[in-house]
């Protein structure tokens, strides 16, 4: 663990940026990533690279993305801008690896751009989208960023599948990357330059039930990114098929957030949502598991898409609304237990997978590993 600095004066909520300014520079990345990362594994499996291989592209991902935070969260202040800038572009950069690169090679390069993309982009924007909100706002704003995401992901999927059916995957991959490479210029535009956050990891402030909470989190996460293409990828090979089936799952997770968090914003209570996600989400894992038919299947995921997003914002409100004076280490502490979280349950993944499992059996472990959300205080 590392220990804080002295906590700095409580932030207001910055007259400098506007939440929708920066909720169009998360639309627009969330696209680019979205239109093209909805088909890495289908891609890998298709050249064919066998899907436990192809799996090990998100562990490489979220190990050199837990190492990244631990890198940036030694207390030492970094230009926001800056950070965001080598970010954006390594992640364009991998997107440019699924484009030319020999798919062997690209589980080991993709995994590591997309690793050193999270911590270098997200933990800013993060600290400066928690900074346009307050408690009267915050659960409606943060489940915003959630919906923003979810929404952009009902169209990017679609149009992605339809270009790698009718153009190619080089074609899509290299898009992916010019749209990322746009997204840095006006990235640069929208912050100052003397921005900068200085980032600690905090786990004792944070709280035991708290960092399990997210541990959970990230372990859906995790288990969801090779599950729910691979499982889709199994019933159907049509490419916009997949990206039908990868929208509705978004539209589903969307309404969810965004009316959640504004029904919590109205009563002022947290708590009762951290339960409901998970106890929602547990049926629809079983029944994933279950489902050998694309109809069920896309049944149990476009409800297991809706639960599973309810506890994740609130999580992070609770701990925002606790920790407000603070919030570089908030978004530090937070991304360092979802990436190495992430990391576990897919080792898990591959051993479930190795000792002969099938798939849908990950779905078991999504219905476990999602109970410790209800954990959060």
């Amino acid at each position: 663990m590392v220990s804080a600095p002295p906590a700095p004066p409580p932030f207001r909520v910055s007259q400098r940026f506007r939440y929708r300014e920066l909720l169009g520079l998360v639309a627009v990345q969330s696209f680019g990533n979205q239109m093209t990362g909805s088909f890495w594994i289908v891609y890998l499996v298709s050249r064919p690279v066998d899907f436990r291989v192809a799996t090990l592209l998100w562990v490489i991902a979220f190990l050199t993305a837990a190492l990244g935070v631990l890198l940036m969260a030694r207390g030492r202040p970094i230009p926001a801008r800056t950070s965001m800038t080598v970010g954006l572009a390594t992640m364009a950069a991998g997107h440019f690896a699924f484009a030319f690169l020999p798919a062997n090679w690209v589980v080991l390069v993709g995994g590591i751009a997309f690793g050193v993309y999270l911590p270098l982009f997200w933990l800013p924007m993060n600290s400066l989208l928690v900074r346009e909100t307050s408690p009267a706002n915050r659960a409606g704003r943060l489940a915003g960023v959630t919906a923003t995401f979810t929404t952009v992901a009902v169209v990017a999927p679609v149009l992605g599948g339809y270009l790698a059916v009718t153009v190619g995957f080089r074609f899509l991959f290299s898009l992916g990357g010019l749209i990322l490479a746009a997204n840095l210029i006006r990235a640069r535009r929208l912050v100052p330059r003397e921005e900068s956050f200085s980032y600690v990891i905090n786990l004792r402030r944070m709280g035991s039930r708290t960092a399990l909470a997210f541990a959970g989190q990230g372990g859906v996460d995790g288990l969801l990114s090779v599950a729910t293409p691979l499982g889709s990828f199994l019933l159907t090979r049509d490419s916009f098929a997949l990206g039908l089936l990868f929208a509705l799952f978004s539209l589903a997770a969307g309404i969810a957030a965004v009316v959640l968090g504004r029904v919590s914003d109205r009563v002022k209570a947290r708590s009762p949502f951290l339960l409901l996600g998970p106890a929602l989400s547990v049926p629809a894992c079983l029944l994933a598991f279950a489902s050998r038919d694309l109809g069920s299947f896309a049944f149990a995921i476009g409800w297991l898409s809706m639960t599973s997003v309810v506890a994740p914002s609130f999580i992070y409100t609770i701990l925002v609304d606790r920790m407000e004076d603070s919030i570089p280490a908030v978004t530090a502490t937070r991304e360092f237990i979802l990436n190495t979280s992430r990391s576990v349950a897919l080792f898990a993944g591959l051993l479930v997978l190795a000792s002969g499992g099938d798939v849908y059996a990950l779905y078991l472990l999504v219905g476990g590993v999602i109970l410790l959300e209800a954990l959060a205080k």
